[in-house]
């Protein structure tokens, strides 16, 4: 944040709902404020987008909004773990015609 805020960067909090995985509206925004908690963010929005996957939804998103960079938080998965689940992080990098930062959390 301290980065952003030092650029003048426009932070867009966005969470994907699949059929998948569906939460609601409500629990979606809960979700989103308590991820925000106690944090200083200046110059945000909130989304909540409906897709088929979140690949695409973040896809979709920064298209729209013709993003300059994506970020997103990772676990940062190794060996075993990473064969069993897909990342997303790799998909985006591989798919994005943007590019991609991520974080480890």
């Amino acid at each position: 944040m301290k980065f952003a805020n030092a650029v003048g960067a426009k932070i867009h909090l966005l969470l994907i709902n699949t059929a998948n995985n569906f939460i609601t509206t409500h629990d979606a925004k809960t979700r989103i404020n308590d991820f925000i908690s106690g944090q200083t963010f200046d110059n945000y929005t909130i989304t909540i987008l409906n897709d088929t996957s979140v690949e695409q939804g973040v896809l979709n998103f920064a298209k729209d909004i013709d993003a300059d960079l994506i970020g997103l938080s990772t676990h940062g998965k190794q060996g075993i773990a990473h064969f069993f689940n897909s990342s997303l992080s790799e998909d985006l990098v591989n798919h994005a015609k943007r590019p991609v930062i991520t974080f480890k959390i």
